[in-house]
């Protein structure tokens, strides 16, 4: 009988534990993590093709919030048919119920064009992150459910499904469902697999985490395509916080000058 009632025991505790956290809530802790003031980025992006074919590109990342809202500005600086191409996101308050907007500049039409809503689960140039990917997350995206507590890479985890309300796709992202593992102590998301029409596509892993200046940053992350077979590393080689970033790096004059 001792076998029967261990079991009975789990199966009690296990409510209790999943009760004792507001997944919507931890959510919203990731989203409002201390990032700074604001903060400048160097970042490596390195694409490998399902072929083997390996591409890098080179870009300065600017980021800002002005309250509950953010701006940020990435910027290509290498190699030269990618050099001069930038992208600005203003991301606003979730509360005001407003899509986020993006601009993208490509040097050689010298033209600023905005990204439609319907467009962001699109590849981000070609990556295998999407527009969408690169967003702030939106909590309001997907009702969340706590699914257990456990170690990843040594690290307490929270484990949270994301699933659409009816199921289907999230028209902004593409995804219907998502397991988000949740670093406990540092609210950060280790490993994200995303799911769409019942089908896995998709596994977000962080490779690296650092505390640069007080704030934990992510160094290396990887993005895996499961349906194309590529994967994208992301890799910060450098971190500056709080740095009085200037107003006007937020422009679509910027992504036409470029940022330092």
């Amino acid at each position: 009988m001792r076998p029967f009632f261990c079991s009975l025991a789990l199966l009690l505790a296990f409510p209790a534990l999943a009760d004792a956290f507001n997944p919507t809530e931890i959510m919203q802790a990731v989203r409002d993590r201390d990032e700074g003031a604001d903060r400048r980025s160097e970042v490596t992006l390195v694409q490998t093709m399902a072929d083997g074919f390996v591409r890098e590109r080179m870009l300065l990342m600017h980021e800002k919030e002005y309250g509950a809202e953010r701006k940020s500005t990435l910027y290509f600086t290498a190699p030269s048919d990618t050099a001069g191409t930038g992208i600005l996101m203003h991301s606003y308050a979730e509360a005001a119920a407003r899509e986020d907007d993006q601009w993208l500049y490509l040097p050689a039409l010298r033209k600023t064009r905005r990204i439609a809503t319907n467009s962001k689960e699109g590849p981000f140039l070609g990556t295998d992150f999407s527009f969408a990917d690169i967003e702030r997350m939106r909590v309001a995206d997907y009702q969340y459910t706590y699914r257990r507590s456990e170690e990843l890479n040594g690290r307490p985890v929270h484990v949270i499904e994301a699933t659409t309300a009816d199921g289907l796709e999230n028209p902004r992202t593409g995804y219907s469902r998502r397991l988000v593992y949740i670093d406990q102590e540092r609210k950060l998301i280790l490993r994200d697999e995303f799911f769409r029409g019942g089908r896995q596509i998709k596994t977000f892993e962080v490779l690296g985490v650092a505390e640069v200046e007080g704030y934990w940053t992510v160094t290396e992350s990887l993005m895996s395509n499961l349906v194309e077979g590529g994967k994208t590393k992301l890799v910060r080689a450098q971190a500056d916080y709080n740095l009085n970033l200037p107003d006007n790096d937020f422009t679509e004059r910027a992504l036409r000058n470029g940022i330092r």
